[in-house]
Formats: structure tokens, C-alpha cells, sequence
């Protein structure tokens, strides 16, 4: 089809299919698509990802991304920093904990210190839907991420983190 890029993918093999080109005309001036417009690509796709898997398992994309944030917490967070995280109102936070709850993708339970604090964790079901899902992704990825050396990889990891900081701050420039 015309517009579409064909690559060769240390993973996926010669000739995938990618879709249009992500910069039409939007070239550097090496000729290459500009990272920024890489990393938005990849926000996009991955994105894409998880509506798939909340469309498969009857969730909001906004519960998808609660799980994410969970996991990514190490399981757990207190309902005040699952809001914070997902930027929702405690109202808002209780009636998507509610959801989860219903369907055994979380529990929550009392602060031991201060009963009157709630954390919330992800369930081992959640955790193993979620594996099932993404885990062929992961695997792939890791495939990707194996075909750079170490000094590469240490690269790679820098830039990533960097960047993650820096639209994790985002909200703090806003005017």
C-alpha cells in the first residue's frame, strides 16, 4: 500500500508492515525521522496496546492504566497516590478502585499506622491476566533490546529514563 514503511526488524523479520511513515516530509537533517517523533509514534502504538487489552477484558482505559501504575509501584499505593498518579479526583479514584474491586483485579485495605488511610493491590489474577496479554510483547521487546551491546544498552537506558523524567514533569510546566 502506498505510504507504508517496510523494515527489516531484528525481531520480527524483513518486510513488516509498519503503517505511514511517521514524519511524511518531516525528514532531519540526516534524512531520519526525528527521535521526538519516534518516541510519539511509540507512545501511539503502545497506547494502542492497552485499549486492546482493556476492550478484551471489559475495562476502562482508565482502569488499564490504574493497573499499570500499580505494577509499576511495585503492587501497591495508597488511594491518595494512585490519584496523584492517574491525576483523578478521590472520587473519581474510588469509583475506579470500586470497579477493579468488583472484578478481582484489586484489593484494598487499612494503613496499619492510620486506619483511616486505604492502600489498594493489584491481585495475583490481574497480575497473570496481564501477563498473559502483554508478556508475548515483552518477550519480543527484550529480543530487540538484546541485539545491542552492553554500552548500547547503558545508552539506551539513560536516554529513556531522561526522557521519562521529562514528561513525567511535565504537568509541572504547565502555565
Amino acid at each position: 500500500m502506498a505510504g507504508e514503511q517496510r523494515v527489516t526488524h531484528p525481531a520480527t523479520g524483513p518486510g513488516e508492515v509498519l503503517g505511514p511513515p511517521a514524519a511524511p516530509g518531516g525528514l532531519d537533517a540526516r534524512g531520519e525521522v526525528p527521535l521526538v517523533v519516534l518516541l510519539h509514534e511509540l507512545g501511539h502504538h503502545l497506547h494502542a496496546v492497552g485499549i486492546r487489552f482493556a476492550a478484551r477484558e471489559a475495562l476502562h482505559p482508565t482502569d488499564v492504566q490504574a493497573l499499570s501504575v500499580l505494577a509499576l509501584a511495585g503492587g501497591q499505593l495508597t488511594a491518595g497516590e494512585l490519584a496523584r498518579s492517574l491525576e483523578l479526583s478521590t472520587g473519581a479514584t474510588t469509583r475506579l478502585v470500586d470497579r477493579l474491586e468488583q472484578v478481582g483485579h484489586v484489593t484494598r485495605f487499612a494503613d496499619e499506622a492510620d486506619r483511616r488511610r486505604r492502600h489498594v493491590a493489584i491481585s495475583p489474577t490481574a497480575m497473570a491476566t496481564a501477563g498473559s496479554f502483554f508478556g508475548q510483547l515483552a518477550t519480543v521487546m527484550e529480543t530487540v533490546v538484546a541485539h545491542y551491546d552492553e554500552r548500547e544498552q547503558a545508552t539506551i537506558r539513560r536516554f529513556l529514563t531522561e526522557v521519562i523524567a521529562v514528561v513525567s514533569d511535565h504537568a509541572s510546566m504547565d502555565p
